[in-house]
Protein backbone atom coordinates (compact mmCIF):
# COMPACT_ATOMS: atom_id res chain seq x y z
CA UNK A 1 0.00 0.00 0.00
CA UNK A 2 1.36 3.41 -0.97
CA UNK A 3 1.61 5.86 1.92
CA UNK A 4 -0.38 9.08 1.56
CA UNK A 5 1.66 12.25 1.90
CA UNK A 6 0.52 15.70 2.98
CA UNK A 7 2.81 18.48 1.87
CA UNK A 8 1.44 21.30 4.04
CA UNK A 9 3.76 20.84 7.03
CA UNK A 10 6.80 19.96 4.92
CA UNK A 11 6.18 22.96 2.64
CA UNK A 12 6.12 25.26 5.68
CA UNK A 13 9.42 23.84 6.90
CA UNK A 14 10.92 24.40 3.45
CA UNK A 15 9.82 28.05 3.62
CA UNK A 16 11.47 28.47 7.03
CA UNK A 17 14.60 26.75 5.71
CA UNK A 18 14.73 29.00 2.64
CA UNK A 19 14.29 32.10 4.78
CA UNK A 20 17.06 30.92 7.12
CA UNK A 21 19.35 30.66 4.07
CA UNK A 22 18.61 34.31 3.25
CA UNK A 23 19.15 35.40 6.85
CA UNK A 24 22.45 33.58 7.33
CA UNK A 25 25.35 36.06 7.64
CA UNK A 26 22.97 38.85 6.54
CA UNK A 27 22.38 41.23 9.47
CA UNK A 28 20.57 43.87 7.38
CA UNK A 29 18.07 41.31 6.06
CA UNK A 30 17.48 40.05 9.59
CA UNK A 31 17.02 43.58 10.90
CA UNK A 32 14.59 44.49 8.12
CA UNK A 33 12.47 41.37 8.74
CA UNK A 34 12.33 42.16 12.46
CA UNK A 35 11.38 45.82 11.97
CA UNK A 36 8.58 44.89 9.53
CA UNK A 37 7.10 41.98 11.50
CA UNK A 38 7.47 43.11 15.10
CA UNK A 39 5.69 46.21 16.34
CA UNK A 40 2.15 47.60 16.37
CA UNK A 41 1.95 48.80 12.76
CA UNK A 42 0.91 46.23 10.16
CA UNK A 43 2.68 47.98 7.27
CA UNK A 44 5.61 50.37 7.15
CA UNK A 45 6.82 52.44 4.19
CA UNK A 46 10.32 51.88 2.82
CA UNK A 47 11.10 55.46 3.92
CA UNK A 48 10.16 54.71 7.52
CA UNK A 49 12.10 51.42 7.38
CA UNK A 50 15.14 53.22 5.97
CA UNK A 51 15.09 55.63 8.90
CA UNK A 52 14.85 52.81 11.45
CA UNK A 53 17.67 50.80 9.86
CA UNK A 54 19.88 53.89 9.55
CA UNK A 55 19.43 54.53 13.27
CA UNK A 56 20.10 50.89 14.14
CA UNK A 57 23.26 50.51 12.05
CA UNK A 58 24.40 54.12 12.61
CA UNK A 59 24.90 54.76 8.91
CA UNK A 60 22.83 56.12 6.04
CA UNK A 61 20.48 53.53 4.49
CA UNK A 62 18.26 54.89 1.73
CA UNK A 63 14.73 53.83 0.78
CA UNK A 64 16.14 52.44 -2.47
CA UNK A 65 18.62 50.35 -0.51
CA UNK A 66 15.77 49.02 1.63
CA UNK A 67 13.98 47.76 -1.50
CA UNK A 68 17.21 46.05 -2.63
CA UNK A 69 17.60 44.36 0.75
CA UNK A 70 13.92 43.44 0.89
CA UNK A 71 13.43 42.11 -2.65
CA UNK A 72 14.42 38.46 -1.94
CA UNK A 73 12.44 38.48 1.32
CA UNK A 74 9.08 39.45 -0.22
CA UNK A 75 6.45 36.72 0.30
CA UNK A 76 8.81 34.86 2.64
CA UNK A 77 9.41 37.34 5.49
CA UNK A 78 6.80 39.96 4.57
CA UNK A 79 4.49 41.16 1.79
CA UNK A 80 4.91 44.19 -0.45
CA UNK A 81 2.15 46.70 -1.10
CA UNK A 82 1.45 50.36 -1.89
CA UNK A 83 0.29 52.72 0.85
CA UNK A 84 -0.38 56.47 1.08
CA UNK A 85 2.14 58.40 3.20
CA UNK A 86 2.08 62.20 3.46
CA UNK A 87 -0.43 62.33 0.61
CA UNK A 88 1.71 60.27 -1.76
CA UNK A 89 1.68 56.60 -2.73
CA UNK A 90 4.81 54.71 -1.76
CA UNK A 91 6.11 51.16 -1.45
CA UNK A 92 5.64 49.48 1.91
CA UNK A 93 6.33 46.11 3.55
CA UNK A 94 3.68 44.45 5.74
CA UNK A 95 3.66 41.68 8.35
CA UNK A 96 3.30 38.17 6.97
CA UNK A 97 4.20 35.37 9.40
CA UNK A 98 5.92 36.19 12.69
CA UNK A 99 6.40 32.52 13.61
CA UNK A 100 8.18 31.81 10.33
CA UNK A 101 10.49 34.78 10.82
CA UNK A 102 11.29 33.83 14.44
CA UNK A 103 12.11 30.22 13.49
CA UNK A 104 14.22 31.27 10.51
CA UNK A 105 16.18 33.73 12.67
CA UNK A 106 16.88 31.00 15.24
CA UNK A 107 18.19 28.67 12.53
CA UNK A 108 20.29 31.35 10.84
CA UNK A 109 22.02 32.23 14.09
CA UNK A 110 22.47 28.75 15.57
CA UNK A 111 24.68 26.32 13.64
CA UNK A 112 23.60 23.24 15.61
CA UNK A 113 19.90 23.95 15.12
CA UNK A 114 20.53 24.62 11.43
CA UNK A 115 22.29 21.29 10.91
CA UNK A 116 19.56 19.39 12.77
CA UNK A 117 16.69 21.01 10.84
CA UNK A 118 15.25 18.73 8.16
CA UNK A 119 12.82 19.51 5.35
CA UNK A 120 11.34 17.83 2.30
CA UNK A 121 14.02 19.27 0.02
CA UNK A 122 16.79 18.87 2.62
CA UNK A 123 16.04 15.70 4.63
CA UNK A 124 18.44 14.52 7.31
CA UNK A 125 19.99 11.26 6.09
CA UNK A 126 22.70 9.45 8.02
CA UNK A 127 24.36 6.27 6.72
CA UNK A 128 26.63 4.24 9.00
CA UNK A 129 27.68 0.94 7.49
CA UNK A 130 24.45 -0.73 6.41
CA UNK A 131 22.27 1.36 8.74
CA UNK A 132 20.41 4.28 7.16
CA UNK A 133 18.70 6.81 9.45
CA UNK A 134 16.30 9.31 7.88
CA UNK A 135 14.55 12.29 9.48
CA UNK A 136 11.95 14.13 7.42
CA UNK A 137 8.74 16.07 8.17
CA UNK A 138 6.56 13.69 6.12
CA UNK A 139 6.19 10.02 5.21
CA UNK A 140 7.69 9.10 1.81
CA UNK A 141 5.69 6.87 -0.53
CA UNK A 142 7.39 3.48 -0.66
CA UNK A 143 5.94 0.15 -1.81
CA UNK A 144 7.20 -3.43 -1.79
CA UNK A 145 6.78 -5.27 -5.11
CA UNK A 146 7.11 -8.86 -6.28
CA UNK A 147 7.70 -10.54 -9.63
CA UNK A 148 3.92 -11.14 -9.80
CA UNK A 149 3.36 -7.37 -9.94
CA UNK A 150 5.42 -6.87 -13.10
CA UNK A 151 3.30 -7.24 -16.23
CA UNK A 152 6.20 -8.69 -18.25
CA UNK A 153 6.53 -11.50 -15.65
CA UNK A 154 2.79 -12.27 -15.40
CA UNK A 155 3.11 -15.94 -16.39
CA UNK A 156 4.69 -16.71 -13.00
CA UNK A 157 1.18 -16.61 -11.56
CA UNK A 158 0.35 -19.81 -13.43
CA UNK A 159 3.23 -21.74 -11.82
CA UNK A 160 1.75 -23.87 -9.05
CA UNK A 161 4.29 -26.60 -8.30
CA UNK A 162 7.85 -25.46 -7.62
CA UNK A 163 10.48 -28.21 -7.31
CA UNK A 164 13.00 -28.23 -4.49
CA UNK A 165 15.78 -27.99 -7.07
CA UNK A 166 16.18 -27.53 -10.80
CA UNK A 167 18.81 -28.39 -13.37
CA UNK A 168 21.07 -26.59 -13.06
CA UNK A 169 20.28 -25.66 -9.44
CA UNK A 170 21.59 -22.13 -10.04
CA UNK A 171 21.87 -20.36 -13.38
CA UNK A 172 24.95 -18.36 -14.32
CA UNK A 173 24.43 -14.64 -13.69
CA UNK A 174 24.75 -13.97 -17.43
CA UNK A 175 21.86 -16.38 -18.15
CA UNK A 176 19.60 -14.69 -15.61
CA UNK A 177 20.50 -11.30 -17.00
CA UNK A 178 19.82 -12.41 -20.58
CA UNK A 179 16.45 -13.89 -19.58
CA UNK A 180 15.24 -10.81 -17.71
CA UNK A 181 16.36 -8.53 -20.52
CA UNK A 182 14.47 -10.66 -23.04
CA UNK A 183 11.26 -10.67 -20.99
CA UNK A 184 11.42 -6.90 -20.58
CA UNK A 185 11.69 -6.42 -24.32
CA UNK A 186 15.23 -5.08 -24.45
CA UNK A 187 16.77 -5.53 -27.90
CA UNK A 188 20.35 -5.16 -26.71
CA UNK A 189 22.13 -6.32 -23.59
CA UNK A 190 23.05 -3.14 -21.69
CA UNK A 191 26.79 -3.68 -21.14
CA UNK A 192 28.48 -2.95 -17.86
CA UNK A 193 30.86 -0.03 -17.69
CA UNK A 194 33.19 1.32 -15.03
CA UNK A 195 31.17 2.67 -12.11
CA UNK A 196 27.89 1.14 -13.30
CA UNK A 197 25.57 1.15 -10.24
CA UNK A 198 23.40 -1.74 -11.50
CA UNK A 199 23.45 -4.93 -13.60
CA UNK A 200 20.33 -4.07 -15.60
CA UNK A 201 18.85 -0.63 -16.19
CA UNK A 202 15.61 -0.78 -18.16
CA UNK A 203 11.88 -0.10 -18.02
CA UNK A 204 9.03 -2.36 -16.97
CA UNK A 205 5.28 -2.12 -16.53
CA UNK A 206 3.95 -1.74 -13.00
CA UNK A 207 0.37 -0.81 -12.21
CA UNK A 208 -0.29 -0.30 -15.91
CA UNK A 209 2.49 2.30 -16.26
CA UNK A 210 6.02 2.12 -17.63
CA UNK A 211 8.63 2.81 -14.98
CA UNK A 212 12.42 2.94 -14.93
CA UNK A 213 13.88 -0.09 -13.17
CA UNK A 214 17.29 -1.21 -11.93
CA UNK A 215 18.36 -4.76 -11.04
CA UNK A 216 21.29 -6.06 -9.01
CA UNK A 217 22.06 -9.71 -9.77
CA UNK A 218 24.13 -12.17 -7.73
CA UNK A 219 25.21 -15.37 -9.46
CA UNK A 220 26.39 -18.79 -8.20
CA UNK A 221 29.83 -17.40 -7.36
CA UNK A 222 28.16 -16.06 -4.19
CA UNK A 223 27.69 -18.84 -1.65
CA UNK A 224 25.23 -19.21 1.21
CA UNK A 225 22.49 -16.80 2.30
CA UNK A 226 22.75 -13.35 0.75
CA UNK A 227 23.57 -10.51 3.14
CA UNK A 228 24.61 -6.90 2.34
CA UNK A 229 28.28 -7.69 3.05
CA UNK A 230 28.33 -10.15 0.13
CA UNK A 231 27.17 -7.53 -2.34
CA UNK A 232 30.16 -5.74 -3.82
CA UNK A 233 33.78 -5.62 -2.66
CA UNK A 234 32.89 -3.14 0.04
CA UNK A 235 29.36 -4.39 0.62
CA UNK A 236 28.01 -1.28 -1.10
CA UNK A 237 26.26 -2.79 -4.13
CA UNK A 238 22.76 -2.16 -2.78
CA UNK A 239 23.63 1.45 -2.00
CA UNK A 240 25.00 1.91 -5.53
CA UNK A 241 21.88 0.26 -6.96
CA UNK A 242 19.70 2.95 -5.40
CA UNK A 243 21.92 5.63 -6.94
CA UNK A 244 20.41 4.64 -10.31
CA UNK A 245 17.85 7.10 -11.77
CA UNK A 246 15.05 4.56 -11.38
CA UNK A 247 11.76 4.12 -9.51
CA UNK A 248 11.78 0.32 -9.21
CA UNK A 249 14.64 -1.66 -7.64
CA UNK A 250 15.14 -5.43 -7.54
CA UNK A 251 17.84 -7.63 -6.01
CA UNK A 252 17.95 -11.10 -7.60
CA UNK A 253 19.71 -14.11 -6.06
CA UNK A 254 18.98 -17.77 -6.73
CA UNK A 255 19.24 -18.62 -3.05
CA UNK A 256 18.15 -17.37 0.35
CA UNK A 257 18.00 -13.59 0.72
CA UNK A 258 18.35 -12.51 4.33
CA UNK A 259 16.11 -9.97 6.03
CA UNK A 260 19.09 -7.60 6.38
CA UNK A 261 19.09 -7.12 2.58
CA UNK A 262 15.38 -6.32 2.53
CA UNK A 263 15.73 -3.97 5.50
CA UNK A 264 18.59 -2.06 3.85
CA UNK A 265 16.60 -1.81 0.62
CA UNK A 266 13.59 -0.48 2.53
CA UNK A 267 15.67 2.25 4.17
CA UNK A 268 17.38 3.26 0.94
CA UNK A 269 14.03 3.23 -0.88
CA UNK A 270 12.66 5.58 1.77
CA UNK A 271 15.65 7.88 1.33
CA UNK A 272 15.17 7.78 -2.45
CA UNK A 273 11.47 8.57 -2.06
CA UNK A 274 12.36 11.84 -0.35
CA UNK A 275 13.33 13.11 -3.78
CA UNK A 276 11.00 11.04 -5.97
CA UNK A 277 7.22 10.76 -6.10
CA UNK A 278 7.28 7.09 -5.17
CA UNK A 279 9.75 4.22 -5.02
CA UNK A 280 9.21 0.47 -5.34
CA UNK A 281 11.62 -2.25 -4.19
CA UNK A 282 11.66 -6.02 -4.00
CA UNK A 283 13.73 -9.20 -4.10
CA UNK A 284 13.72 -12.17 -6.45
CA UNK A 285 14.95 -15.12 -4.39
CA UNK A 286 15.41 -18.77 -5.37
CA UNK A 287 11.67 -19.51 -5.35
CA UNK A 288 10.83 -16.55 -7.57
CA UNK A 289 13.78 -17.23 -9.89
CA UNK A 290 12.57 -20.84 -10.27
CA UNK A 291 9.07 -19.54 -11.01
CA UNK A 292 10.51 -17.32 -13.77
CA UNK A 293 12.49 -20.24 -15.19
CA UNK A 294 9.41 -22.51 -15.19
CA UNK A 295 7.12 -19.86 -16.65
CA UNK A 296 9.61 -18.79 -19.36
CA UNK A 297 11.90 -21.78 -20.08
CA UNK A 298 13.05 -20.46 -23.47
CA UNK A 299 14.14 -17.12 -22.02
CA UNK A 300 16.34 -18.78 -19.41
CA UNK A 301 18.03 -21.43 -21.50
CA UNK A 302 21.69 -21.97 -20.62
Amino acid sequence: MVLNVSDSASHRRDQIDNLADLFENAPTKQALAKVVNFGKKRAKSVGELAAKLSSQFKKKITAKRVTEIGKPLVNLAFTQERIVENGRKTTAYAKLDQHRVREALKLANNKKKREAYHTKSRPKIKIVGHIVTIKAPFRPRVKTVHVDDVREFQKVKSVKNIPATMTPPRLPEAAVKKGIIKLLGEKLDPKDWGGEPNDIFTTLTLGGKRKRAAFALKGPATKGPLVPGKMGKNGDQIRRLFASPAQVFFVQYEGEIKESVVDLMARLATAKALMEREVYYGVINMTDTYRLRLAYPKAFQV
